[in-house]
Parts: C-alpha cells; sequence; structure tokens
C-alpha cells in the first residue's frame, strides 16, 4: 500500500494527464489523420533512405529495414535488424552501425535519420496547420 506522501505526489500529475488527454481529444479527428498520414509517408521515405547507404557485406540487414506501427497507430518507427541478422545473440546490424573491436563502425541508421529528422518533421507540422486551416474554414 502506497504512503499518503506518495499518493499526494501522483495525484497532481493524474490530474495534468486528465487535462492534457482532454485537450488532445479536442483535437480534430482531420488534422490527427493529416499528421498521421505525414508521418507515415516520413517514416517510409526515411526507410528507403536508410535502405540506399546501409553496408552491403551479406544484404541481410538491408532486407531487414521496416517500418512498424506504433500501439496508438498515428505513430511510425522505422527499425532495422532482429532475428534475421542475429546469430548467437550478436546481431550484425547493430555492430555495422556502432562498430565492433575488430571492425570499424558504418554509420547508417541514425546518421540518416539525422539528416532527415528536420525535414520530417516540418512536413508533419506542414501538414498540420494545413488541416487546421481546413478545419476552421
Amino acid at each position: 500500500m502506497p504512503s499518503a506522501l506518495a499518493l499526494q505526489e501522483f495525484l497532481p500529475m493524474a490530474k495534468g494527464a486528465k487535462a492534457l488527454q482532454r485537450r488532445l481529444d479536442k483535437i480534430p479527428m482531420d488534422v490527427r489523420a493529416a499528421a498521421a498520414t505525414e508521418a507515415l509517408l516520413g517514416a517510409l521515405g526515411l526507410a528507403e533512405a536508410m535502405k540506399q547507404v546501409v553496408p552491403v557485406d551479406t544484404g541481410k540487414t538491408k532486407g531487414t529495414i521496416r517500418v512498424e506501427r506504433g500501439k496508438r497507430g498515428d505513430r511510425f518507427y522505422v527499425k532495422a535488424g532482429g532475428s534475421a541478422t542475429t546469430d548467437g545473440g550478436f546481431d550484425t546490424a547493430t555492430a555495422s552501425e556502432w562498430g565492433t573491436q575488430k571492425e570499424k563502425a558504418k554509420p547508417w541508421f541514425y546518421s540518416t535519420w539525422r539528416r532527415n529528422k528536420k525535414q520530417i518533421r516540418a512536413g508533419i507540422e506542414h501538414e498540420i496547420k494545413k488541416a487546421v486551416r481546413k478545419s476552421n474554414g
């Protein structure tokens, strides 16, 4: 059972979270849809850009670059690697990005994200503003 002090510290956060959720619920659905669509397009473009620059030794890593939808459905994540690039707990996708004791790093994932993030974010912001103007008449 939490102490009274712990509950007092938690309650203001809960109230703030509820107020934030009420504000978010007021965002028109068409604005959310526009933002989600542009986020998906940005993620797909980023994944393609990563496929262009990933070092190709065996080609396994390039085939694992993908876009995954978040739990809420309006967020998208570009991921790479996984079981196809993992052998005995060693992920070759991670090794190529960060390097190992025997091999120099060949950065491709985060460097591509850093080069593209401003453009992706600007695209999302632009679509949100456009949708807000449209919904306000």
